[in-house]
């Protein structure tokens, strides 16, 4: 019996942004730290809450139907205002359309940059994908580069682990497992990654990204031949809406991925429970 495996970290997640479209827009205000409250205990409110809620289902009902009827309506609040006091509000409101405005194009300005540079970064990318798979081999500036000490690096426990690899690898091709080591060392990207996704992972050979030509981009992720997909390559596109949202950010909007055309029972996405069953008639297993 197959059955599809859920990751319940991973149902609550919304998709991945670029660093200058953040998914949800907000107003300028909710960049402010909430206030801490620590003598409240959240726990035990939540508790004596769902109690009452449970206990009087006929006030849940009650307070359902007078939400509905608020939204959308104004608190009154603005309109209790002298007319020269919401004159003076509505100032303001100019005022920060003429902010989103300006931060609309600030938004643009950030993503042609990022483009600008990303294709500088390019040539890099490329250059280390022929390094992690093999192709070529670094020059001896970059591992000269390389080598030279951070303040942050073991020097202890380095120089032993060379001792002990130095006679080894004279016929390993590339770096292994690169990508799989890779994703496993970003600590929100590990907590999604099973074993089960590990053994298809480690013939990952390269990741990269395109900007699309309205907001969005796409990832690429390049396989070698492996016993669980036909596929080379499997993208997935994220798309964000044509207009900016209130403060003037790219908001998400949807995403599309490349099918995964698995080979004869090696789908990862579903797992086979065989169950053992008594033959009522004949008692047999």
């Amino acid at each position: 019996m197959a059955e599809p495996i859920r990751n319940k970290k991973t149902d609550s997640m919304t998709a991945p942004t670029p660093q200058n479209t953040p998914a949800n827009a907000a107003p300028i205000s909710s960049r402010a730290q909430p206030p801490n409250v620590g003598s409240i205990k959240e726990e035990e409110m939540e508790r004596a809450a769902a109690g009452i809620f449970a206990a009087n289902p006929a006030l849940v009902s009650m307070m359902q139907a007078k939400l509905g009827t608020l939204v959308g309506r104004s608190s009154g609040y603005i309109e209790s205002l002298p007319a020269s006091v919401r004159r003076r509000v509505a100032g303001l409101k100019g005022i920060q359309k003429d902010h989103s405005k300006l931060e609309a194009e600030f938004q643009e300005e950030v993503l042609q940059l990022e483009k600008k540079y990303f294709a500088k970064f390019t040539p890099l990318y490329e250059n280390r994908a022929k390094i992690v798979n093999g192709a070529s081999e670094p020059s001896e500036e970059q591992i000269k580069i390389g080598e030279t000490k951070d303040e942050d690096d073991e020097d202890d426990e380095e120089s032993a682990q060379e001792e002990l690899n130095k006679d080894e690898g004279a016929d390993v091709k590339g770096i292994p497992e690169f990508w799989l080591s890779a994703m496993k060392n970003q600590i929100s990207l590990a907590e999604m990654i099973t074993d089960r996704d590990e053994v298809a992972l480690k013939s990952l050979t390269d990741i990269r990204m395109e900007y699309l030509d309205r907001p969005g981009f796409r990832l690429i992720f390049e396989f070698t031949e492996n016993e669980y997909f036909e596929n080379k390559t499997i993208t997935k596109t994220y798309f964000y809406q044509e207009e900016n949202g209130y403060g003037g950010d790219f908001i998400y909007d949807h995403a599309e991925g490349d099918k995964i055309n698995w080979k004869q029972g090696k789908d990862l996405t579903v797992r086979v429970e065989s169950k053992k069953q008594r033959n009522k008639s004949m008692s047999n297993t």
